[in-house]
Order: C-alpha cells, then sequence, then structure tokens
C-alpha cells in the first residue's frame, strides 16, 4: 500500500494528502472491541503521516456485517475518534442505511457492497472533502 501510494504522491504532486478508510467488518467479526480499534487507527494514521506525509485521514463509517453489538463497537469506535483526534474526519455514515438496500449490496459476496453502493460510498466522501 505505501510503495503505492508513494508512486501515486510522486505522480501527481498533490498540495494535501487525504486518506480514505473504508474498513472494520472483518474487525467486527473477531469481536474487537471498540478501545482496540481506536489505538490501531492511531497506530496507522502515525505510520502514514511519517511514512507518506497524509494531511487527514478520513473515515467511511462501516456499515453492519454481523449484525449485533460487535458491529457498534467498530461504530462506535470510529465516531468517536473523529470527534476526540483533530487528524480524523467522518466523510460519511450512509453505509449503514445501504446495508439495507439490495441494489447497493454485492449479491454474490454477503455483506458487501456492489460497484453501485461503492460508487455512492465514494461520491459522498469525495463531497466532504471538497467542502
Amino acid at each position: 500500500m505505501i510503495r503505492k501510494a508513494r508512486g501515486a504522491i510522486q505522480k501527481v504532486n498533490p498540495e494535501r494528502i487525504f486518506f480514505v478508510w473504508l474498513q472494520g467488518e472483518s474487525d467486527a467479526v473477531a469481536s474487537v472491541m471498540k478501545n482496540d480499534y481506536k489505538a490501531a487507527l492511531h497506530v496507522l494514521c502515525d505510520a502514514l503521516k511519517a511514512d507518506l506525509g497524509i494531511d487527514l485521514f478520513g473515515i467511511i463509517r462501516v456499515g453492519r456485517f454481523t449484525n449485533d453489538d460487535r458491529d457498534l463497537e467498530i461504530i462506535s469506535a470510529q465516531d468517536e475518534i473523529c470527534r476526540e483526534d483533530e487528524d480524523f474526519v467522518m466523510l460519511t455514515d450512509i453505509a449503514t442505511e445501504l446495508n439495507q438496500k439490495n441494489e447497493y449490496m454485492n449479491p454474490h459476496i454477503k455483506g458487501h457492497y456492489s460497484a453501485k453502493g461503492l460508487e455512492l460510498l465514494g461520491s459522498v466522501a469525495a463531497e466532504y472533502l471538497c467542502k
């Protein structure tokens, strides 16, 4: 990931670097607790700042994958870290809505978004970043 990101950054030479994160379902399945998830995000953010010089860590809040309290651990971790740390920003929380709409979900891989769903998530996140 770092090698590819460095190549893209070199090619584009952007004024600012944003990192966009859409992840957490596997952590919910693994029963990762909120504070452990937040700690891991801090480690990742610090590494990305050091290795790539990112300016902001944007989060697309995870949807529901397990449909139980394990999802809430990750969702609340993402919400909290964006409220508590200026390095993080919540780009959108619509993923939980999309989980309820079949047209945005991959019919072949349960719990994953379709291309239409990913396009919507990306569009909403990009719109927030361009404000």
